[in-house]
């Protein structure tokens, strides 16, 4: 078994400062090709795992990065586990920088769980950090991953334009709850190799939380239904829906941003060839991440007399919010879809 370890005030303060040079490096710098981190993580299989010594009276000490991940493992680990998530409801994590609290939350953990994928990346350098036996899980192993192709224009005034072609794995896996599937299955099977006295106990939660997921699925179908295929084309901020169009028979149609990250910029070309596809397939609604700068989707939807959207995308809402849990995260966005393009 192994033991958990405390961190001392000075290890804190030289990992945040790492932490936040990280930050500055990567900046504005975030590729859009996500799917390669900023360092190079090693993750656990659940295979891999093994019993934690856990106290008397004590808990299985659980880390979440993202509110999404959180909610799921909560849904898992209930009652047994102390679960504390790192990025704050109603924040992108493409931009999030830790404070001093954060490292410390890390290095208290017995297990780490991440969406993977390049998500984090910048928190991979701080993750890194931590001790080899505070395993970090990758949720999203074993899911079917969809590869990311986007055309980049670059032009300048002296130059003609140039086209780049940008690649990579879409991290935005949630936006299909099939896939919150397996996060379910891996979250279960982690903590139960961790924590095997509550085995049975992981095992309920994860069939309930299974067949809730399965639920919203048919559920999600069904609110989809009146929208014609001629209609099922989604103009985003960002390259975030790849997995909902997917699974739902939408395409995605533009992005506002080419890019995986919201902090990614679009060139002035790249603007104008969106402006025409709106104005070609008569596109009603853009649809932008509550978190993001929605300024360009503003100016975009006045200058094409189309409705502006606001979906939660990589956060929950607040906990009093009508998005505080994955499901409800789930139903907001479809209704605001199904009421925009119906």
């Amino acid at each position: 078994m192994l033991s958990r370890k405390r961190l001392v005030l000075p290890q804190i303060k030289a990992l945040l400062l790492i932490a936040l040079l990280a930050a500055c490096s990567q900046g504005a710098e975030y590729a859009a090709n996500s799917s390669a981190n900023a360092v190079d993580l090693i993750l656990r299989q659940p295979g891999d795992l093994h019993a934690v010594q856990i106290r008397e009276g004590d808990l299985l000490h659980v880390v979440a990065t993202t509110s999404i991940v959180a909610d799921v493992v909560s849904n898992v680990g209930g009652d047994a586990i102390e679960l504390n998530s790192i990025i704050p409801r109603m924040t992108d994590p493409h931009g999030y920088q830790l404070t001093p609290g954060d490292l410390r939350t890390l290095h208290d953990a017995d297990v780490v769980f991440i969406n993977g994928l390049g998500l984090e990346n910048v928190l991979a350098q701080s993750l890194s950090q931590l001790p080899e036996d505070i395993p970090i899980v990758s949720l999203s192993e074993g899911i079917q991953l969809r590869e990311f192709t986007a055309e980049r224009t670059d032009s300048s005034a002296d130059q003609e334009p140039e086209t780049h072609a940008e690649t990579g794995i879409d991290p935005h896996v949630w936006f299909d709850p099939l896939n919150i599937i397996v996060w379910t299955d891996n979250a279960a099977q982690s903590l139960i190799a961790l924590d095997p006295a509550n085995e049975a106990s992981f095992q309920v939660n994860s069939e309930s939380f299974h067949n809730q997921l399965e639920d919203l699925h048919t559920w999600i179908l069904t609110q989809l239904t009146g929208i014609p295929q001629p209609e099922r084309k989604l103009v985003t901020d960002h390259l975030l829906m790849g997995y909902f169009a997917q699974r739902y028979d939408f395409e995605i149609l533009s992005a506002l941003l080419p890019a995986f990250s919201s902090t990614a910029s679009p060139s002035a070309q790249e603007l104008a060839d969106i402006q025409d596809r709106i104005r070609q397939y008569r596109i009603k609604a853009i649809f932008v991440g509550m978190t993001s700068n929605s300024r360009i989707a503003e100016q975009m939807a006045f200058d094409t007399s189309v409705a502006v959207v606001p979906l939660y995308t990589g956060a929950l809402s607040d906990i009093n919010g009508p998005a505080s849990t994955y499901l409800t995260f789930m139903q907001y966005n479809v209704r605001a879809i199904a009421t925009a393009l119906k």
